[in-house]
């Protein structure tokens, strides 16, 4: 097996696996509707506690105090949509956002723990980036 079969077997087998944020998520969970901007979104700066999100022209999105809600919104908009559920208590998105990160964890722990078995001189770093990035997922 090389890099690139390697990468390949990652992507579909994450696609697979991974659980749709956040709708998998939230089952259990009172929600709302929040509009989403339906396009690329990233995190901006941080001044005075406030963290934002911004759109690709640097325009912003939205702004809070609550770094869990910014990576909540960050993790739903990987396909881009133009709503999501949102949970009602604020509480709820702190534990859906760290459920979702190990789970992020957890297959980058595989990743590496199988790169190192297979392909043992192969840059981690480069590879797990790789498939994150083919897969539109981040870890904020």
């Amino acid at each position: 097996m090389n890099e690139k079969d390697f990468i390949s077997k990652w992507i579909q087998k994450i696609e697979l696996s991974l659980p749709k944020f956040p709708d998998d998520f939230v089952n259990n969970i009172e929600t709302e509707n929040y509009n989403m901007p339906g396009k690329p979104i990233t995190l901006g700066s941080e001044l005075f506690g406030q963290f934002e999100i911004v759109d690709l022209d640097g325009s912003p999105v939205l702004q809070t105090e609550n770094y869990n809600y910014i990576k909540y919104i960050l993790y739903s908009n990987k396909l881009k949509p133009t709503n999501i559920p949102k949970p009602k208590d604020e509480s709820k998105i702190a534990s859906v956002v760290k459920e979702y990160e190990a789970q992020l964890d957890s297959i980058v722990k595989e990743i590496k723990h199988e790169l190192a078995k297979l392909l043992p001189t192969s840059d981690f770093l480069r590879v797990s980036n790789q498939i994150f990035n083919s897969l539109n997922l981040q870890r904020y």
